[in-house]
């Protein structure tokens, strides 16, 4: 998002939740899609969809102690702590996902070893006990699912975490090929449909100097039956409707279908109010639709939120947010908010250093052109009060000439 929580976005459940699950004894899975344990399930994803990862861990470790023999928990364990990772990374910005170049760039961090060993040890245990329940129950497409969800957790891991591609694509075909399997199998198996539509866009949208080495490597794909199948994952999915419509938002976005995106962004809002990262998706599509206005607009609800303490979005790290936000504005021709967002960048103590200096800059350079030129002053001479960043204390004083030379006259 134009370095708008330039790097990105999750997570807490209250503990009273825990209680639906009941921390009672072991209860097996007599079916894996079940609506009990679907219901359950639900209600740990809709935490994740809340930012509240850490909590939602616990739900589903809770879970697994209810389901003993049930792949679905530890995978959803994981992949909490996977959305954790990325929240804290800051690497969940639309803008960013939706950059040619943003997988292209190294990780910046390392991953806490700790973490991993739990990522990996979920995903393992949930392909064992999907491998256990395959031996019981010989070509159960739900056992089979749960394999293929294995294989496309660890491909997103290793593109998103560790930016290993070569293991995302091999990761993400073995995913495929199970997940494919299945609905020619059974072609009412909704969840899918999200694996199989997600790699029949990747691969359909690989560059051409790429594309045909792909292709004799066996990975094919087609954009028209990703979208396909991701509406399909959307609409008919039992767990991953959420999951297939942030995907939908992101990939309208990329092929400049805005309206198409902000409905999904729109959806999600309603359907996830406490989190302000769709809330923010919203602003920066109606910005993509050329609508400042409402733009702007948007954008300043989320941090009148965030400052009012509205559930989840006091998450949101507005200190890190006010300068890039108020470049932002003044890119959108609104320089009155622009003005707001510097000034209070410039006097939050906890705004970084570098930030802090240029929002004293854009502050003096905005009062300035409305002529209030003493303000502006002030500003300039923190500036110059400041550590010095890529000359910004040059750029304050040729605007301090410039005002002496105003004066002057």
């Amino acid at each position: 998002m134009l370095r708008l929580q330039k790097r990105a976005i999750h997570r807490a459940i209250p503990v009273a939740c825990l209680l639906t699950l009941g921390v009672s004894s072991s209860v097996p899975a007599d079916d894996l899609r079940s609506e009990d344990y679907a219901a359950r399930t639900r209600v740990g994803l809709d935490h994740l969809y809340r930012l509240e990862y850490r909590e939602a861990t616990l739900f589903f470790r809770q879970l697994a102690e209810r389901f003993p023999e049930h792949p679905g928990p530890p995978l959803s364990m994981a992949m909490s702590i996977w959305l954790e990772e990325l929240f804290e990374r800051q690497e969940l910005d639309l803008d960013g996902f939706i950059s040619p170049g943003y997988f292209a760039r190294p990780a910046n961090e390392e991953m806490d070893p700790g973490k991993r060993e739990i990522f990996f040890d979920g995903i393992e245990r949930s392909r064992s006990l999907a491998e256990q329940w395959l031996a019981s129950h010989p070509g159960a497409s739900d056992a089979r699912y749960y394999l293929g969800a294995c294989e496309a957790a660890l491909g997103v891991f290793a593109f998103t975490i560790d930016r290993s591609y070569r293991a995302a694509l091999s990761h993400g075909k073995t995913a495929y090929e199970i997940q494919k399997a299945v609905i020619e199998d059974e072609p009412d198996f909704g969840d899918s449909y999200l694996t199989v539509g997600t790699y029949e866009y990747i691969v359909g949208n690989l560059p051409w100097y790429i594309k045909w080495i792909a292709a004799l490597a066996g990975y094919r794909g087609s954009e028209k039956r990703g979208f396909e199948f991701l509406t399909r994952a959307a609409e008919e999915g039992l767990l991953v409707q959420s999951d297939a419509r942030v995907l939908l938002m992101v990939l309208y976005m990329r092929e400049a279908e805005y309206d198409y995106a902000l409905q999904m962004a729109r959806q999600l809002h309603a359907r996830y109010p406490e989190n302000f990262i769709f809330h923010l998706n919203r602003a920066q599509i109606l910005e993509r639709l050329g609508r400042r206005d409402d733009a702007v607009e948007t954008f300043v609800e989320v941090v009148e939120r965030a400052q009012a303490g509205v559930p989840n979005y006091q998450k949101l790290d507005i200190a890190r947010l006010r300068y890039s936000l108020g470049e932002r504005f003044l890119a959108l021709h609104a320089r009155e908010r622009a003005l707001e967002q510097f000034e209070a960048a410039a006097a939050d103590g906890d705004t970084p250093i570098r930030d802090r200096a240029y929002s004293n800059l854009r502050a003096g350079e905005i009062l300035e052109g409305l002529g209030r030129y003493d303000e502006a002053r002030t500003h300039y001479l923190h500036v110059r009060s400041m550590k010095d960043f890529d000359d910004s204390h040059r750029s304050a004083s040729r605007r301090l000439r410039s005002l002496e030379s105003r004066r002057q006259k």
